[in-house]
């Protein structure tokens, strides 16, 4: 396992789904947004539509981030096309897609951005949404690239993901560091673990880090904070303000 976390490379700052206070998250506006900001990784979020097409989004309902309504999962692909993602943000991004997954890989590999793929599946399409997706991950990231970082608060996701790409890193995600966070890392070979930064302390990093694996946390929008976890030995901060927390 340390061997796989010292073969992680990650930069201090991740674009929390690509830069979301400056672009609607999870588009590629946002991608791009983080780009500019100067940002390196992005994270994002994957669901499948009703039709198995893999698309990036967070919520599972499509309610707060699109012109839409209902569940991700009950709607086809044809129908999350048409929705706007990005009049909610900014009238600047009406009429913003949706991408799939496919969409969002093209445009974060032409930007030379890494990234941290997370599966998000709904309830009973845990093992189909990590399979789908990473199987068209594959198939589209350019070999001669750092490979993605897969993340899953699901561990059926990384039981699929360790069975689909075992050369790519996985992340443990979870809000607080569970009783059994030493099993789960071992057994689906994980790199990483991320919590939420409210719930990180010096010790748990010093712990996680002393079994081998890398600590990241999210989402952080202060950089006096992020600075902190840093000095504590957390690799990665997630952050929705890059242009907050990258050096002046």
């Amino acid at each position: 396992m340390s061997d796989r976390a010292n073969d992680l490379r990650l930069p201090p700052i991740i674009g929390h789904r690509g830069a979301a206070a400056d672009a609607p998250e999870n588009t590629l506006a946002g991608f791009r947004a983080a780009a500019r900001l100067g940002v390196s990784w992005v994270e994002f979020d994957v669901q499948l539509s009703a039709d198995k097409v893999p698309v990036v989004i967070h919520d599972r309902r499509l309610d707060r981030t699109t012109s839409g309504h209902g569940v991700v999962r009950r709607t086809p692909l044809s129908r999350l096309r048409q929705l706007d993602c990005g009049s909610w943000f900014s009238p600047a991004f009406v009429g913003e897609p949706m991408p799939t997954l496919a969409e969002a890989l093209s445009e974060i590999t032409r930007l030379g951005l890494g990234a941290n793929i997370e599966i998000k599946p709904d309830r009973g399409w845990e093992a189909m949404t990590a399979a789908v997706a990473l199987e068209t991950a594959a198939a589209i990231w350019p070999e001669a690239a750092p490979p993605p970082l897969v993340s899953s608060f699901d561990r059926q996701c990384l039981a699929v993901a360790r069975q689909t790409v075992p050369q790519w890193p996985r992340g443990l995600l979870c809000r607080s560091l569970p009783s059994d966070w030493r099993r789960a890392a071992e057994e689906f070979a994980c790199a990483s673990v991320h919590c939420h930064h409210r719930l990180v302390t010096p010790e748990r990093v010093a712990a996680v880090r002393k079994a081998g694996y890398q600590v990241l946390a999210y989402t952080v929008n202060d950089r006096a904070q992020a600075q902190r976890l840093w000095n504590w030995g957390v690799s990665a901060v997630f952050t929705d303000s890059p242009g907050v927390l990258s050096p002046a």
